[in-house]
């Protein structure tokens, strides 16, 4: 005998989470499952060793200034926000690895973090949902139009559900490559699916932890842009209450070319450019955490093994509706604006809630 729920919602990223917490609001009784042990998806945060507080491993910033469903949402939820550390100069490195430096005001300038980090979000949420409301652990293997059943693997063996309505919060890669559909998708829009890129998929993000931010003693900011490898992007990761210091990076190069180089390599790698950028002080790192998003086979196919890291583009003609309006897309692969971003991911749910709130 299946459990039934009048919307289920698969996957316990943003867009998922928000979206159960959008209707529950309005008193829908709503279902997430999640395969992950926890919730987030794509957010994940954890805090260096002897520390309390967290660093963002996945997304980090907020742009009040063009991202106000996500402004309004940290306003609503009462989550204090804090200035990306801009100040100084910052360096470019060129292809043949000239270093320059540079002064006047950040691309970032604009930039917040979350104080706490971004999972602050997602356990704000999660909170104001009832306990029974949200199920990790839970892999969602096929879903049948017929009677709308979930079938998905447990903890403790099959579990089987039933709705009226399904959220899918989840990549068009991964739901393609994961999920059995029946009837599935045809043919145009199997192939949209699978030429849509996941966002952060083919990432790798690198924190290097310090005592003292000895960058800002030099006069700079943190903030490189480099042409060379492995580091494309750096910036001052350090949290709001400067309980430690940090540089944030983004290693350039794509999943398939970080696993040819191997992990030894590549740290080695990462720590000779860090000292050609800001001296014999970069060495004395205290801690380094590493979040190589493909790795997570709940967020990246072999589709995105090859591909690169720099923001993909995505259609906001994407059809979100299938099975005549019984199965509903979210998450930021769909989003008509901001694709890509964690604004995306709330703009692709409220439609869908708003579909059904209709």
């Amino acid at each position: 005998m299946s459990e039934h729920h009048p919307v289920i919602v698969i996957g316990a990223g943003l867009s998922g989470l928000y979206a159960a917490w959008r209707l529950h609001r309005q008193q829908v009784d709503v279902l997430v499952l999640e395969a992950r042990p926890r919730i987030g998806g794509r957010i994940l945060c954890e805090k260096p060793e002897g520390h309390e507080s967290a660093i963002d491993l996945g997304p980090a910033w907020i742009w009040p200034a063009f991202q106000q469903r996500m402004q309004a949402l940290v306003n609503e939820l009462g989550l204090p926000l804090f200035r990306q550390y801009t100040k100084g100069d910052l360096l470019y490195e060129t292809e043949t690895g000239d270093i320059h430096r540079h002064g006047g005001p950040s691309s970032h300038d604009q930039s917040f973090r979350i104080v706490g980090g971004k999972a602050a979000l997602m356990e704000v949420l999660r909170s104001q949902l009832p306990e029974s409301s949200v199920k990790t652990g839970i892999t969602v293997r096929s879903i049948r139009r017929d009677d709308l059943q979930v079938e998905a693997d447990g903890v403790d063996g099959p579990v089987l559900y039933s709705t009226d309505r399904v959220i899918l919060a989840l990549p068009p890669r991964l739901l393609l490559n994961n999920i059995e559909l029946n009837p599935g998708p045809d043919e145009t829009l199997q192939k949209v699916w699978s030429s849509t890129p996941t966002w952060m998929a083919g990432h790798e993000k690198r924190v290097f932890i310090y005592e003292e931010p000895f960058w800002r003693s030099q006069g700079l900011s943190g903030e490189v842009f480099s042409r060379t490898c492995p580091l494309s992007e750096i910036y001052d990761g350090s949290p709001e209450d400067e309980n430690f210091y940090a540089l944030t990076a983004f290693v350039g190069l794509s999943a398939m070319q970080r696993q040819q180089l191997g992990q030894d390599a590549l740290h080695e790698a990462c720590m000779m450019q860090l000292q050609r950028l800001f001296g014999a002080a970069s060495i004395d790192v205290k801690q380094t955490m590493v979040s190589d998003w493909s790795r997570e086979p709940f967020t990246t196919t072999g589709l995105d093994l090859d591909s690169m890291v720099h923001h993909p583009q995505y259609p906001a003609t994407m059809p979100r509706h299938l099975w005549n309006e019984r199965l509903l897309l979210a998450g930021t692969e769909v989003a008509r604006e901001q694709g890509g971003y964690l604004e995306g991911a709330l703009e692709a749910a409220d439609e869908a809630t708003a579909f059904i709130l209709s």
